[in-house]
């Protein structure tokens, strides 16, 4: 897979995971789980604006945003019938798939600030990957410290 076909990928599934978050937290009755729920949704939005300048200096489109709000849409679906923890335990495998596309444009970067915004899409995806272990007790700590910790997303909180 080249480059470009790569930011491309990597921008859907940030497009992916705001529509999926987002959808469930207006489905979501606890209030903790909400936040929480809300809080990914501002992670993945604020990713995906990292990744719109990177496709903008490549002269990219950005794919087919209605078609994967869509597949977010049955996604969401599917989801809010399992238990929470379920849920959560269902993001780690994703997260692994996803760690080793961004890792590969960290070696793909044209320039340092195309390599900066790929080491920020890894940092996004070990913050995930902590949240979803620290949610179900598998790793000590407050399960949403390693994602409010990222500067782009503590940026977008505030």
């Amino acid at each position: 897979m080249s480059a470009d076909e790569l930011w491309v990928e990597v921008y859907q599934g940030e497009v992916l995971g705001e529509a999926l978050f987002g959808l469930l937290t207006e489905r979501e009755q606890d209030p903790a789980r909400r936040r929480q729920l809300e809080t990914l949704v501002v992670l993945e939005r604020s990713t995906k604006e990292l990744a719109a300048p990177v496709l903008a200096r490549r002269a990219l489109e950005p794919g087919d945003t209605a078609v994967t709000v869509a597949s977010a849409a049955a996604i969401a679906d599917a989801v809010s019938a399992m238990p929470w923890e379920r849920f959560v335990a269902s993001l780690e495998p994703g997260t692994a798939e996803f760690l080793a596309k961004y890792r590969r444009l960290v070696e793909l970067a044209e320039d340092d600030s195309e390599r900066e915004v790929a080491e920020t899409f890894v940092a996004h995806e070990r913050a995930l990957a902590s949240f979803a272990r620290r949610a179900l007790g598998q790793e000590p700590g407050e399960p949403l410290e390693p994602i409010l910790s990222l500067p782009h997303v503590a940026a977008a909180v505030v």
